[in-house]
């Protein structure tokens, strides 16, 4: 028994590093696999263009963070999540839904171990949705749910909209 555990362990590497290479080299030649390099230079997204100037406050909260959102080039930004974290512009995932368009964006902060969640929708001039702050601590992550909600606006007007 002691010479066949070392074997089953050998064998299941080998297997594994051999499904490894079948799975790399099997999609070599089908070009239904290969990304469309063209589309990831640079995003598309149908909001991109849009810009809003927004409030933030703790669910259920009175109490208000300005803010400004962008959607440029397949990608969200949210200037007050820039300045208190340096999150970078994210990819947005949107959908049509009656009237206007639904977005989902994930923001990881780089310099911790943070994330943001933005769940909106758009109608007409209108956004609104809630954002979630996750932070992962050394045994716990601290969660906070925020809500936005805000109207279109010009880049002057979103640059004057924050103090």
């Amino acid at each position: 028994m002691r010479i066949l555990v070392p074997f089953i362990q050998v064998f299941a590497v080998v297997i594994l590093i051999g499904g490894a290479v079948l799975a790399l080299t099997s999609s070599a030649g089908n070009s239904l696999d290969q990304p469309n390099l063209a589309a990831l230079e640079k995003g598309v997204g149908v909001l991109d263009g849009l810009t809003f100037t927004t409030n933030l406050a703790p669910q259920g909260k009175s109490g208000a963070i300005r803010d400004a959102m962008f959607f440029r080039d397949g990608q969200f930004l949210s200037l007050e999540c820039e300045d208190r974290c340096n999150y970078p512009a994210s990819a947005y995932y949107a959908r049509a839904i009656e009237g206007g368009h639904e977005f989902v964006v994930e923001a990881w902060c780089p310099t911790k171990d943070a994330t943001m969640v933005w769940r909106g929708q758009i109608v007409g001039d209108e956004v609104s949705g809630t954002v979630t702050w996750s932070m992962r601590r050394f045994y716990w992550t601290v969660s906070t749910v925020l809500e936005f909600t805000g109207s279109t606006a010009t880049e002057q007007e979103a640059a004057a909209w924050r103090p």
